[in-house]
């Protein structure tokens, strides 16, 4: 299999972070702040084709190719930790208000 076609799936499967985060940012009034989720889906675009330039960078190397893999998921999941936290952190639901 040529050395290019991992690394194009993995870059045209960073397109949907891409998508969502546009879709997430449309519709708010010019010099607004962007939402956090966003930013969130767009650092998670930006490390996935990091890890496509990786593993173009990797090659057949299995050393170099482990290395990307390990540092794209740990990047990747590390966000959705922030995404996560940060959603729950604006929670408006029954425990968020408080006991009266």
């Amino acid at each position: 299999m040529p050395d290019f076609i991992v690394p194009l799936i993995l870059a045209i499967s960073s397109l949907p972070a891409f998508v969502v985060a546009a879709l997430i940012g449309k519709g708010r009034p010019r010099g607004a702040p962007v939402p956090r989720l966003a930013l969130v889906m767009r650092l998670v675009g930006i490390a996935i084709l990091a890890g496509a330039a990786g593993m173009f960078w990797a090659g057949e190397n299995e050393t170099r190719r482990l290395a990307v893999v390990v540092a794209m998921v740990v990047a990747v999941n590390g966000l959705g930790l922030v995404l996560l936290f940060s959603l729950g952190r604006n929670r408006t639901g029954p425990r968020g208000r408080g006991r009266g």
